[in-house]
């Protein structure tokens, strides 16, 4: 059975949670040309998707438009992913940007992070191109960790930001695509993630 995002979703505090941000987009000002890819994921007593929390662009709260899966002490907050119309020229590899804010425990994310799966092909990342603290202890921070590293501490009361980029045309993602996060641990022990499958329109 697949399970698809609910009403609005937006968690009051982190509690004993890793919360996790991630988008797949494209570097660049353009106007979309599908609508959001929206995930959902097979029957799992363990997890939950919910849909419609927002996202902050330079300080302003969007309308709703990302999803969250919560599960085994974890929330996966998904921004929802649309297909650009891009000028000629312009950079259209595909990205994943993903923040961490583990509450307590030992976290980590390492090599080869997340697979991006298309069309029964799987494709890993080729750069970790961006690493940014945004938040340390309750206060807002933005201190530009080492880029291009084979894995990154999560340490408890931070915001990490990680921007993954893959050597994948953004058009690509048209037809539909899959990701799965492969590198989270805790403890030094990996911690499994449903596969999110996106549907494009």
């Amino acid at each position: 059975m697949i399970v698809r995002p609910g009403k609005r979703f937006v968690p009051s505090s982190v509690g004993a949670s890793v919360v996790v941000v991630i988008g797949l987009a494209i570097a660049g000002c353009a106007a979309s040309r599908m609508q959001p890819a929206i995930p959902k994921i097979e029957e799992d007593a363990q997890w939950q998707l919910s849909g419609g929390c927002r996202v902050y662009r330079l300080g302003i709260p969007t309308a709703p438009d990302c999803d969250i899966l919560t599960g085994k002490g974890i929330a996966i907050q998904i921004t929802r992913i649309r297909v650009l119309s891009l000028q000629p020229g312009q950079d259209d590899r595909s990205t994943v940007g993903i923040e961490f804010y583990p509450d307590h425990g030992a976290w980590s994310f390492s090599a080869p992070y997340v697979s991006l799966l298309i069309a029964g092909a799987s494709y890993t990342p080729t750069d970790v191109d961006e690493a940014i603290v945004f938040a340390r202890g309750g206060a807002t921070v933005l201190e530009r960790l080492q880029p291009h590293q084979r894995r990154y501490q999560l340490p408890p009361g931070e915001r990490r930001f990680l921007r993954l980029r893959f050597a994948v045309p953004q058009d690509r993602l048209g037809n539909g695509f899959a990701l799965k996060i492969t590198g989270l641990q805790r403890e030094g022990e990996a911690v499994p993630v449903p596969l999110l499958e996106f549907e494009t329109k």
